[in-house]
């Protein structure tokens, strides 16, 4: 094809036709910038292919961890709920004026103290920030997975904050209670629960799993709270990766 080209050249240059050299010229010109658009637009969309086949593969990592978080908190959610619904059972005892020390120490030894822990899959989110391939999602969804994280981020310091308090009320009160199991342990050994003194430790208790019981509960109202708005923004994130899916 270039020896083609040469030889016409080169007859056109020997026939003196400078005019039709140079309208070929021009036009040879025109074949090869269209040709290097072409290529250019080849190239571009090997590279939109490559982009998009990589954007899609993030999209369905990426509902695989929201999927999976909006089931994680919808348990915690249930799970905070029941432990709610136990604490408000609790404090109707209360409203028995003839309550025994025996039957509020049996109840508040039924009610858990332990925290749920909390976590979300975040690492795809937090890989395509640092990474900033962030970048090949549009606007609105950039937009809500970093909100997302953010609200993530915040629940979990608060979640630390409040366990921490709590755990040391625990600890303290462990003094006074030993282990959680103690209780029923000694129940066939009289003797050393009376060289224990355990019975004389039951106010002490009391006010301690009171004081923790409620605790408890004021973090899992409060950490609810933030769960259902994460669970709004992962409801929102899920339906514009499946609209851009589809």
């Amino acid at each position: 094809m270039i020896k083609f080209f040469r030889k016409i050249r080169q007859k056109l240059l020997s026939e003196n036709k400078f005019s039709k050299y140079l309208i070929y010229a021009i036009g040879e010109i025109i074949l090869v910038v269209i040709g290097i658009l072409i290529a250019l637009q080849i190239n571009q969309n090997a590279e939109n292919k490559k982009t998009d086949k990589t954007r899609h593969d993030y999209y369905i990592q990426l509902l695989e961890d929201l999927n999976n978080d909006r089931q994680f908190v919808n348990e915690t959610i249930a799970h905070f709920q029941s432990d709610q619904d136990a604490y408000n059972e609790y404090l109707k005892t209360y409203e028995n004026t003839e309550l025994s020390p025996k039957q509020v120490y049996e109840h508040l030894m039924s009610l858990s103290i332990y925290s749920t822990t909390l976590s979300f899959n975040s690492n795809t989110i937090e890989s395509l920030r640092s990474s900033g391939e962030i970048i090949l999602f549009p606007l609105s969804i950039r937009n809500k997975l970093i909100n997302l994280l953010r609200f993530q981020d915040n629940i979990l310091k608060n979640v630390q904050l409040n366990d921490t308090g709590k755990n040391n009320m625990v600890q303290e009160l462990g003094i006074y209670r030993g282990a959680s199991t103690l209780d029923s342990r000694l129940e066939k050994q009289p003797k050393l629960k009376s060289y224990l003194e355990f019975d004389e430790n039951i106010p002490q208790i009391i006010l301690g799993l009171d004081a923790v019981v409620k605790w408890k509960n004021y973090s899992e109202n409060s950490s609810m709270t933030q769960l259902k708005l994460i669970l709004k923004e992962i409801e929102a994130v899920i339906n514009l990766i499946e609209l851009e899916i589809k």
